[in-house]
């Protein structure tokens, strides 16, 4: 049995700890020197949820899309930070917003014409995320619908859960999505960087995972940029640290993207692949087409 002083001990000790890290962070962290996106060049803009730069590199070769990659600076090392820092002031009406991530809807309501909380009805429940198919649907959908209109599609990969991994059980967003339906405060689920930290993971297992996930949501992401009409920009909210030190001189490993304003370069060095859409509206409706097959059959599978 542990003991209550023991347990007080620890928890004077976390608070300690936590507030000397605060303080650490802020003295090295005072500047917040990346972009404003909305001050950038581009008409649509498709987000890859906590994507290293570094891997999309490496990614974006494989695929037959021209194009200029650059890099910018994010504005948060963490998705509700970019959120805030990008679209807190003002009102953008000429944009749809199309999400997978339920941090759009709860900070940032009735601040774009339309958000599309692909996280509420694209959920799957065996994989404990929103796949990558599902906000492609719903992208299509509101390119069909909003045809005027610029459009911010922000998919879940590769952020974790990694979908080929289905041993991590418990990791994903399920208590984040049922705060952003009830209103209720925001909870996490079992992060897998965290795990990875504590070394009860495998770290080769875990990276490719992350890398299998961006080779998910790739092809997607290459038909939209097809689809799309104007000046189109694969990019990320911010980047996902790996075990990159927290400053060459202090010896305290990050990993995943924790709150707090942790400007290193693996969380806030984004990819910004530039690339002109080909507004190919055939090869819309035919996905638009494949998208209600694939529902009618699911309805009859079901029936079945």
């Amino acid at each position: 049995m542990i003991s209550t002083s023991r347990v007080r001990y620890t928890g004077v000790y976390r608070k300690f700890r936590d507030k000397i890290m605060n303080t650490t962070i802020k003295i090295l962290f005072r500047k917040n020197d990346g972009c404003y996106i909305t001050e950038e060049d581009w008409d649509h803009l498709i987000i890859l949820d906590a994507c290293r730069y570094d891997m999309f590199e490496k990614e974006i070769r494989n695929w037959e899309i021209d194009g200029q990659l650059e890099y910018r600076i994010s504005r948060g090392a963490s998705t509700v930070e970019f959120l805030l820092e990008n679209f807190s002031n003002g009102n953008f009406r000429d944009i749809v917003y199309v999400t997978a991530n339920p941090y759009v809807s709860i900070y940032l309501k009735e601040k774009f014409y339309k958000i599309i909380p692909v996280w509420d009805f694209g959920w799957n429940e065996k994989l404990n995320t929103v796949p990558p198919d599902a906000t492609y649907d719903a992208a299509l959908n509101a390119i069909l619908k909003y045809n005027e209109k610029k459009y911010i599609i922000h998919f879940m990969q590769p952020h974790q859960p990694f979908i080929r991994l289905n041993k991590f059980h418990g990791t994903g967003f399920s208590k984040l999505r049922e705060a952003a339906k009830t209103g209720g405060s925001a909870k996490l689920d079992v992060d897998i960087w965290q795990l990875l930290k504590k070394g009860k993971v495998n770290r080769d297992i875990v990276l490719q995972g992350y890398i299998d996930n961006l080779k998910l949501v790739m092809p997607y992401v290459v038909k939209l940029c097809q689809i799309l009409q104007g000046k189109v920009v694969i990019t990320s909210d911010h980047g996902n640290a790996i075990g990159e030190k927290l400053h060459p001189l202090i010896p305290i490993k990050i990993y995943g993207h924790p709150h707090g304003r942790i400007r290193i370069e693996a969380l806030v060095k984004v990819p910004w692949f530039v690339t002109e859409g080909k507004g190919d509206f055939k090869l819309l409706e035919s996905e638009l087409i494949q998208q209600k097959t694939r529902k009618i059959k699911n309805r009859l599978r079901v029936k079945k």
